[in-house]
């Protein structure tokens, strides 16, 4: 069930044009090339990072693992791989120069060994740019039955990522309405029922207004945090 629901709201937000351009406008400037992506999924954000001159693709499940390289297959610059960025590396270190993920740390429950393994994999003075789901007060039934472990708090992001190693360049929420809309969805459907069409639509449609108001700094609260750090 974990697997069939993570899919089918990967491919929902295959529909959310404005919030995948959204959140890849706001991670892109941190990107360099030869780039990591952790758990791609169905490509909902690589594509926004095609420009880039060399640029691995990955994650876990190996049907993805075949999307993925169907979608990409024309890109020569964009390799794709099976990878457990929680697994043991073995000899795979100092490699990149930017390693990122969006909606990928919350679903490894040893997400410690993973950020330490990613710090590995950067070259020196390497960035990693993370978005992950945040706020405990909202981790619902649906967190749950998509795999997440956890909602994260900014005090425990950045206390983790320190811990791994990294400087931390910023650390900021992202999304306020994104929050206030999830909450409000659990309350009046207690979370059971997924991500639909309609529901993805509708945001999609005011995110053009929300990148607009929404400043990038300061925010006390929102859907999202976004953490940018560097190897020391």
């Amino acid at each position: 069930m974990t697997k069939y629901k993570g899919l089918q709201t990967l491919e929902v937000l295959e529909g959310a044009e404005n919030y995948n351009k959204w959140i890849a406008t706001r991670i892109k400037p941190h990107i360099k090339s030869p780039a990591l992506e952790i758990g791609a999924g169905t490509g909902n954000i690589s594509e926004y990072m095609t420009q880039l001159k060399e640029l691995t693709l990955t994650d876990i499940d190996k049907d993805l693992v075949k999307k993925l390289r169907s979608k990409f297959s024309k890109k020569k610059s964009i390799s794709v791989e099976e990878f457990n960025v929680a697994a043991n590396l073995g000899k795979i270190k100092n490699v990149f120069k930017s390693i990122y993920g969006v909606n990928v740390l919350e679903h490894i429950e040893n997400d410690r060994k993973a950020l330490r393994n990613m710090y590995s994999m950067l070259d020196k003075k390497g960035t990693m740019v993370l978005l992950v789901p945040a706020k405990r007060i909202a981790y619902n039934e649906l967190d749950r039955s998509l795999g997440h472990f956890r909602r994260y708090e900014k005090d425990e992001l950045r206390e983790k990522v320190l811990a791994a190693g990294f400087e931390i360049n910023e650390i900021e929420f992202f999304n306020t309405l994104g929050l206030v809309s999830w909450i409000v969805r659990n309350f009046f459907t207690n979370s059971h029922g997924m991500l639909n069409k309609s529901q993805v639509k509708y945001f999609n449609w005011v995110v053009p207004i929300l990148k607009l108001i929404e400043p990038k700094n300061g925010l006390p609260f929102g859907i999202s945090l976004i953490v940018v750090a560097t190897k020391k």
